[in-house]
């Protein structure tokens, strides 16, 4: 990542390298700058390591720090808790932070005075222009994804304000359930576990209609929004 640092009049990069694995994410990045902050001397290197971890599926952890490699200056650190509040699609976070700033040098160098910890949160909100002015974007035409096989729709969910209108119905085996998507936004009905196929995204205004035909109880959820659950019970 290249910039240019207007107050250090300083030319500075980084290269930053993950590695996921399952619910962790560990980062890593080398950065290097042509002139520090408040100094006129030669360019200098710095670290920063850190990590994203999703504790389930509301809550995740992260935090990183970084430091100049010469000279010795106060490592800066970053902390936060990231929380998806159940039944919408906002979150909500706590941080807490050492750094001067967002800057490239600011996250290498801490804060040295007596009171160097600084904290805030963020709290997110979702704003789709086709929600707030309709008039923005004609509605889209209607897409009908999967098949009934020839079945009988024993059943319908309607896809509405993030969440499965009618999250538990109940069919007879070899009879379909028919879902609608209501939203300006897309889903997906994945079944937990694999249990059956699941479907491709549902745009607006589309429809995905999938046949059971095998007695059990269905678990399933919207992939892009897991807090969305639903229950087919098939008799």
């Amino acid at each position: 990542t290249p910039a240019y640092n207007f107050l250090a009049k300083s030319v500075d990069g980084e290269v930053g390298v993950d590695w996921t694995q399952g619910p962790l994410t560990l980062h890593g990045a080398a950065r290097a700058v042509s002139r520090r902050l408040g100094e006129s001397g030669n360019g200098a290197a710095a670290f920063a390591g850190g990590f994203n971890a999703r504790l389930n599926q509301y809550i995740g952890v992260s935090a990183d720090v970084g430091s100049f490699v010469s000279p010795t200056v106060t490592a800066a650190w970053s902390a936060a808790i990231n929380v998806l509040i159940p039944g919408s699609p906002h979150t909500f976070s706590l941080q807490a932070s050492n750094a001067h700033s967002a800057t490239i040098q600011g996250a290498s160098e801490g804060i040295s005075s007596p009171k160097n910890v600084l904290y805030g949160f963020e709290f997110t909100i979702p704003l789709h222009l086709k929600r707030f002015s309709p008039w923005f974007h004609k509605s889209p035409k209607p897409v009908a994804l999967g098949s009934a096989g020839g079945a009988t729709v024993g059943a319908e969910v309607r896809i509405s304000s993030v969440k499965f209108q009618g999250d538990s119905v109940t069919i007879a085996a070899g009879q379909a359930v028919r879902w609608t998507n209501a939203d300006p936004i897309e889903h997906t009905v994945t079944f937990d576990g694999g249990t059956e196929g699941g479907s491709p995204v549902i745009p607006p205004n589309g429809s995905y209609v999938h046949r059971f035909d095998k007695p059990g109880t269905y678990t399933y959820h919207c992939t892009p929004h897991p807090f969305m659950k639903g229950v087919v019970v098939v008799k």
